[in-house]
């Protein structure tokens, strides 16, 4: 899933990653790609994108759904 998050800041980006690794056990989120200068974020995950989408604003940053799809590889 790649979401678009507003990181305005290092910090933000920080708080997007420690987000991620709160996440429950048994949401199965892992991060792919943390782009902050593109504000973009990609995770690999069995959890719904509603809720990798509340664990990213839980960083207290705005999360949006850009897209979803299979592996590239």
């Amino acid at each position: 899933l790649e979401f678009a998050v507003q990181m305005n800041c290092q910090g933000c980006a920080d708080a997007v990653r420690a987000a991620l690794d709160a996440a429950p056990v048994g949401a199965d989120v892992k991060l792919l790609e943390l782009r902050p200068q593109e504000q973009s974020v990609l995770v690999e995950t069995t959890a719904a994108a509603e809720r990798v989408r509340e664990l990213l604003e839980n960083s207290g940053c705005r999360a949006v759904l850009k897209g979803m799809g299979g592996s590239s590889e």
